[in-house]
């Protein structure tokens, strides 16, 4: 039986597994001590510890308990190479770090998703108890009130968007992956934060690689090893058939919308791995920055139309109730 972990235990696991044994524990010690501080998680560790009994290494036991496979990859190949706990602590710390930036994203799209519900559970509640009771209080009016004009007209609007896109959207899921994003990355509005934030993810991969001390050719190996439903691997293989067929590997990067062009001059410099990995990693810091300034600068146009759309409910709301209680005052009069 698998025991499902969390993306924060899988952090925390590389974190304390790779400080311990940078201090001279053995694998078998280690995993022995960290029911200790995983007290939930006893059962999973037992079953990578009893992977490692029975002869296997600690990426084919991570593997079997369905540790993300991404991660399992680059274990394996730093294993071979006999610098696991360096390789586990950058592993973590780099996790860490993501997990920390995404937050951050999520932190700047929640409240404009927040007005959104609010708006529909407003429209719904309008529509369920406010609308029968204007039509009770004056049948002859109600029809014809400005708020159920105004939802008239988004109603249509709504429906013939809904079916445009719906229409694009179903052409464009048959297309393959790394077309779909290629076109997605030419929609208005979001389209070029798209392409910032998986810009943002390729520097990401690429930094957490090369600070892990694998080269060209052994991260070619990864991405042999990990699911092809991956865009990422994808694009690896999508630029490996290019360069078989005659390119260079630069005029490759030039072409790709996937690459920003800062990833071209880095490579072109042809400096030292480490060196190479620093410089990759700033690259992610500064597509990053980039990303989360798009994203509040969409935050800060969506917001003003929102809260003008929601003016504009309260408004017709109050014309809906006033203008057949006018009438009626006319009436009497």
């Amino acid at each position: 039986m698998k025991t499902k972990t969390t993306v924060q235990f899988n952090t925390e696991f590389m974190l304390l597994l790779g400080r311990l044994l940078q201090n001279g524990f053995s694998l078998q010690q280690a995993l022995e001590f960290m029911p200790i501080v995983f007290p939930t998680q006893k059962q999973w560790l037992h079953q990578v510890q009893t992977g490692l009994e029975a002869g296997k290494r600690l990426a084919p036991s991570l593997a079997a308990v369905s540790f993300p496979a991404h991660l399992v990859a680059q274990i394996e190949l730093t294993e071979l190479q006999g610098n696991l706990g360096e390789c586990l602590l950058h592993l973590g710390q780099l996790q860490r770090i993501q997990q920390k930036r995404r937050r951050e994203l999520v932190g700047v799209i929640a409240y404009p998703c927040f007005l959104l519900l609010f708006l529909g559970a407003l429209i719904g509640m309008m529509q369920i108890y406010l609308f029968p009771e204007i039509a009770q209080f004056n049948p002859t009016t109600s029809a014809t009130s400005p708020l159920q004009l105004f939802f008239r007209v988004m109603g249509t609007f709504v429906i013939m968007a809904g079916g445009l896109i719906s229409v694009y959207l179903f052409r464009w899921h048959r297309r393959p992956l790394l077309q779909r994003l290629a076109a997605a990355f030419r929609w208005p509005f979001i389209g070029k934060t798209l392409q910032a934030y998986y810009q943002y993810c390729l520097l990401f991969d690429l930094a957490t690689c090369l600070n892990n001390g694998l080269n060209l050719a052994e991260m070619h190996q990864l991405t042999h090893r990990l699911a092809k439903t991956s865009w990422l691997v994808q694009l690896m293989q999508q630029l490996e058939t290019a360069v078989q067929k005659g390119g260079t590997l630069l005029a490759n990067l030039a072409d790709g919308v996937f690459y920003p062009p800062e990833l071209q001059l880095v490579l072109a410099k042809g400096s030292p791995l480490q060196q190479m990995a620093k410089e990759v990693d700033l690259l992610a810091v500064i597509k990053y920055d980039e990303l989360q300034r798009q994203l509040k600068q969409k935050v800060n146009w969506l917001q003003p139309l929102l809260f003008i759309l929601i003016g504009i409910i309260i408004i017709c709301t109050y014309l809906s109730i006033l203008l057949p209680l006018y009438h009626t005052m006319e009436g009497i009069s």
